[in-house]
């Protein structure tokens, strides 16, 4: 094996892309088979046809996919961590960190901050997904210095109430399949955000539901994003402030107020 010189942020939910490109395939060659005897039979043409339309569509989906995996998301990455303000001082948690693609973009924006990485590296969730793997990554970009790991599990944190200055979390808190289990994932963010402190999370599911979560656990400026297109499904991205003590901010506090973008 040769030794790994690019950082790879990992092939997301490795199983479903696999698992569409091989029926794809199979369904292609299977119609061609069918096309080329329905030379001689006619009926088959119809299925050759269906089977070959079909394993298409798969084999697309699949490539789009792995663009999204490869290409998609690190632009999208870029896009997000580039609106947020930043001094170069904070400290930074990325919530399900996996290979790191979040928590090593963060850390090249720090000077003198330090950047947090928590996970439970469920391989099923993202091929080939390791402590290992993500500490590569750091050091081949530059940053091994700046990012600590931690295992653990989103709804109960490992660490201090207010600790962080950032909060991210992409792609991630959508494998917590129980409405209660994300809403004790949300809690336990803001648990940890310092006060004046900013969330921001990007995913495929359930991003209304961060948005109006955040707002009735007193986050103000929650913001929720229009689509981006890197995946099959859309992705969608929700960022808030946690109020500075004291009533400052409170003007914005609104309950369940909550800003729709495009």
């Amino acid at each position: 094996m040769g030794t790994q010189t690019k950082p790879d942020y990992g092939l997301d939910a490795p199983g479903v892309v696999r698992r569409l490109l091989f029926f794809g395939l199979l369904l292609i060659l299977a119609g061609v088979g069918l096309l080329i005897a329905g030379g001689r039979t006619r009926f088959l043409l119809w299925p050759g046809w269906s089977f070959v339309c079909g394993g298409i569509a798969q084999a697309a989906t699949g490539a789009a996919m792995l663009w999204g995996s490869r290409v998609g998301k690190l632009g999208l990455r870029d896009q997000l961590l580039a609106s947020l303000p930043w001094r170069g001082d904070e400290r930074v948690l990325d919530v399900g960190c996996g290979h790191g693609l979040f928590l090593i973009g963060a850390a090249k924006r720090l000077t003198g901050g330090s950047a947090v990485g928590l996970d439970l590296w469920q391989a099923e969730d993202q091929a080939g997904n390791s402590r290992e793997a993500t500490m590569r990554n750091a050091t081949l970009e530059g940053v091994g210095d700046r990012i600590n790991l931690r295992d653990g599990d989103a709804r109960q944190m490992p660490f201090a109430n207010e600790s962080f200055d950032l909060v991210l979390s992409s792609w991630a808190l959508h494998n917590i399949y129980e409405p209660a289990g994300r809403r004790s994932a949300l809690k336990e963010i803001v648990r940890v955000l310092k006060p004046g402190g900013r969330v921001a999370i990007v995913d495929i599911r359930h991003c209304q539901e961060y948005a109006v979560a955040l707002a009735n656990l007193g986050l103000v400026d929650v913001h929720l994003s229009g689509p981006h297109f890197i995946f099959v499904i859309p992705s969608r991205s929700v960022s808030a402030v946690k109020p500075l003590r004291g009533g400052m901010n409170a003007e914005r506090a609104e309950a369940g107020s909550l800003k729709q973008g495009h």
